[in-house]
C-alpha cells in the first residue's frame, strides 16, 4: 500500500526517534501517567494482514482521534492499548485539519486535560509519545519551537523527535496535559516537527459537516501525483495558486509536477515562489536546490543553502546539500567541512559518511576512509556495499586479513553479488593465496560485477604471480578490451608479454604508450628493459636515460642502465652509475659493485 503526503514527496531523511535520556523523573512520570491514552493504530486487510501502523490518541472512554489520511488504506481498524486489542470505527472527519474521530467500544482511558491554545508558549518543554516506526510506544523530549501558520491554520512546531508511525500520537506538556496531536508528515527538517493543537480535537464533531475546499484540493493533488499525471497536477496547482496566491502549497505541488515532467526551470520557479511564502522550510529549500543543481546553477544553490542554514543550523540535510554543492563548485575543503558537520549533527547520516569515505579514498587518506566505512557498517550492517568499502580501506592500508573478513561479511550478505567475490579475490591476491583468488575472481566475473575490467585485471595478476603467462595475458587482454584507454592495463599487459618472451609485441605496445604519454617514465624504462634484453644496447641506453630524466630516483632503472653501460663497454658511465646508486640504494649499489664494477677494476 502506497500513500503520498506532500512534504514526504519533496525530500525526507529519517530523524532519530528514541529519546536519548529518559532518566529525568518528569519524563518517566509523563510516560507512566499518560501513555495509556496513546494507542497503537493498525489498519488490516480483509485477511487480517497489517497494512499500516500509526498512532491514535484517546480523549476518554470509547473515543480516540487520529489523522484522516491514515484511514483510507485498510478494510478494518484496531487500536492496541497495553496489549489489549479493540476494534475501531472511523466516524466524524474534520477534513481541512485532517482530524478524524474513532469509536472504540470497550476502550477505557482517563479523561485528558487539554491545554487551551492561548496558553501554549514557545520554549516550553514537551513530551511526544507515539508508535514510532511501528515498534511500539516510545517517548521523545523537546521544546515548543514556534507557532507556524500552514494553510491559514496555526500549528505547533516542536523539536521533539518524530518518525513514521508517530502520526496520530500525543504531545504533552510538563504537567501531563494534552498539548497537541503529532503529525509526522508535516515534518520539515531534522528537528522541526509539528502537532495539531489539542484544542482542535473536541471540535471535530461540530466541524465534520463544513465545506472542505482545501482538503479536496490536497486530496486531488496527492492522487494525481500518485498516478504521475504531471500535466493534470500542474493544471490543478496553477488554478489553486490563482485562488490562494499567498499559500505556499499550490506552488509546491506545481514544483513537483514540473519535476515529474523534467521541466527543471519550471520547478525552480515554482519552488522559489513556495519558499518565498514559507521561508523557513527545509524541504522546500532542498527541492529548490535539487533543481538548481540540475540546471548547473551551483552558485545560486549555495546562496539558498547558506541562507537556510542561518535559520536552521542544526539540520543535517542542509549541511549535506551544501557539501554536495561545494563539491560541484570544486571547493574541496569547504565540502569536507559541510559533510563533517552533517555527521556531527546526525551520526547515522549514511549519505554524508559515504561522501566522506569517497573524499578520503580519492586523496588516498585510507585511515580516514576506514573510519568512515566503519561508521557505515554500524549504520547499515545489512548493506554489503558498506562492508566492501571497509574491505577496500583495509586493503589499501595493507591490513589484508581484516580486509578479507570484511569482504567475507559482504559475501555472506550477498552471496550472488559479483562485486563481493571480486573483492574477496583481490584481497586473496594481496595475501598471496593465488589459487583461492582465481576461484573467487572467476566466480565474481561470472556474476557480472560493476567493474568487470578490474575483475579481469585482478585475475590476470593472480595468474601472473603463478607464472601462468598465457592465462595472465589472456585475462589482461580482456581488461584492456573493456577499458582500452586505461594506461595501467596496457602497461601491465606489456610487462606480461615481455616476461613471456613476446618482446616484439611488448616493444610495440610500450613505444605506443611513450608516444601517448611522453612525460611518464614507465614506458621509457620498459622500452629500455626490452631493448637491453634483446641486445640493442644503444636503444636501451637512450630509453633508460629518458626515463631517469623524468624520474631521477629510480634505483632499479639506474641499476639496469649501469648493466647496459657495462655490456656496451662504457666503464666511466658504469662508475658514474655506481656512485649514484650508493646514494639511492646501498644494497643495490653493493650488488652492482660486485657484479660489474669490481670485475672491471680487477682486469689487468
Amino acid at each position: 500500500m502506497k500513500r503520498i503526503s506532500l512534504l514526504r514527496i519533496t525530500f525526507i531523511v529519517m530523524a532519530s526517534f528514541f529519546a536519548q535520556d529518559l532518566q529525568a523523573s518528569t519524563a518517566n512520570d509523563i510516560y507512566n501517567r499518560s501513555s495509556h491514552n496513546v494507542l497503537v493504530l493498525e489498519g488490516l486487510d480483509a485477511q487480517g494482514k497489517i497494512q499500516l501502523q500509526a498512532s491514535a490518541t484517546s480523549l476518554g472512554n470509547d473515543v480516540a482521534v487520529t489523522q484522516c489520511d491514515l484511514l483510507s488504506g485498510a478494510d478494518k481498524w484496531v487500536v492496541i492499548q497495553d496489549r489489549h486489542v479493540f476494534s475501531a470505527y472511523p466516524r466524524q472527519r474534520d477534513e481541512s485539519r485532517n482530524l478524524c474521530r474513532l469509536d472504540v467500544p470497550g476502550l477505557r482511558t482517563a479523561q485528558l486535560n487539554i491545554v487551551p491554545f492561548e496558553e501554549i508558549r514557545v520554549g516550553q518543554r514537551v513530551y511526544a509519545i507515539g508508535n514510532a516506526l511501528g515498534l511500539g510506544l516510545s517517548l521523545s523530549e523537546g521544546l515548543v519551537s514556534g507557532i507556524r501558520d500552514i494553510s491559514g491554520e496555526s500549528w505547533i512546531q516542536t523539536t521533539a523527535a518524530l518518525a513514521p508511525g508517530s502520526e496520530g500520537g500525543a504531545l504533552f506538556d510538563e504537567n501531563g496535559r494534552l498539548l497537541g496531536m503529532t503529525d509526522y508528515r508535516k515534518r520539515d527538517g531534522q528537528n522541526i516537527n509539528f502537532a495539531a493543537p489539542a484544542a482542535w480535537l473536541p471540535q471535530i464533531v461540530e466541524r465534520a459537516g463544513l465545506s472542505n475546499t482545501l482538503g479536496k484540493l490536497q486530496s486531488e493533488a496527492a492522487s494525481l501525483a500518485h498516478a504521475e499525471n504531471w500535466k493534470a497536477l500542474a493544471e490543478l496547482a496553477t488554478d489553486w495558486s490563482r485562488q490562494q496566491p499567498e499559500n505556499y502549497e499550490p506552488w509546491l505541488w506545481l514544483g513537483l509536477a514540473s519535476e515529474g515532467g523534467q521541466n527543471w526551470s519550471g520547478a525552480v520557479d515554482a519552488y522559489e515562489k513556495s519558499l518565498a511564502r514559507m521561508p523557513a522550510s527545509v524541504s522546500i529549500t532542498l527541492a529548490l536546490v535539487r533543481n538548481q543543481l540540475r540546471l548547473n546553477q551551483a552558485e545560486k544553490a549555495l546562496d539558498v543553502l547558506q541562507a537556510a542554514i542561518e535559520q536552521n543550523r542544526e539540520t543535517a540535510d542542509l549541511w549535506f546539500a551544501q557539501g554536495v554543492t561545494e563539491q560541484i563548485l570544486g571547493h574541496v575543503d569547504a565540502s569536507e567541512k559541510s559533510f563533517t558537520r552533517a555527521v556531527e549533527l546526525d551520526p547515522v547520516d549514511a549519505k554524508s559518511w559515504e561522501r566522506l569515505f569517497d573524499n578520503a579514498a580519492s586523496r588516498r587518506d585510507f585511515q580516514s576512509a576506514r573510519q568512515a566505512a566503519a561508521h557505515l557498517t554500524e549504520i547499515g550492517p545489512e548493506r554489503p556495499d558498506y562492508w566492501l568499502r571497509l574491505a577496500q580501506a583495509y586493503y589499501s592500508i595493507g591490513l589484508s586479513n581484516r580486509a578479507l573478513r570484511a569482504a567475507d561479511r559482504a559475501a555472506l550478505i550477498a552471496p550472488d553479488s559479483g562485486d563481493t567475490h571480486v573483492w574477496r579475490g583481490t584481497v586473496l591476491v594481496q595475501l598471496r593465496a593465488y589459487g583461492l583468488a582465481i576461484e573467487a575472481l572467476k566466480r565474481g566475473i561470472a556474476a557480472n560485477p560493476s567493474r568487470l575490467d578490474w575483475a579481469w585485471e585482478q585475475l590476470a595478476t593472480a595468474y601472473y604471480q603463478l607464472n601462468l603467462y598465457p592465462e595472465a595475458i589472456a585475462a589482461q587482454r580482456e581488461a584492456v578490451r573493456l577499458e582500452p584507454n586505461q594506461f595501467s592495463y596496457q602497461g601491465e599487459l606489456g610487462v606480461m608479454l615481455k616476461d613471456d618472451g613476446q618482446e616484439a609485441e611488448a616493444l610495440t605496445l610500450f613505444e605506443a604508450l611513450s608516444g601517448k604519454y611522453p612525460n611518464d617514465p614507465f614506458p621509457w624504462r620498459q622500452i629500455g628493459f626490452v631493448q637491453a634484453k634483446s641486445g640493442h644496447y644503444a636503444e636501451a641506453i637512450k630509453a633508460l636515460e629518458q626515463s631517469l630524466r623524468l624520474a631521477p630516483d629510480q634505483a632499479k632503472v639506474w641499476q639496469a642502465l649501469g648493466e647496459t653501460y657495462a655490456y656496451a663497454d662504457r666503464p666511466d658511465d658504469v662508475h658514474r652509475v655506481y656512485q649514484r646508486l650508493r646514494g639511492l640504494d646501498g644494497v643495490r649499489a653493493e650488488q652492482f659493485y660486485r657484479d660489474f664494477v669490481f670485475p672491471m677494476e680487477a682486469q689487468p
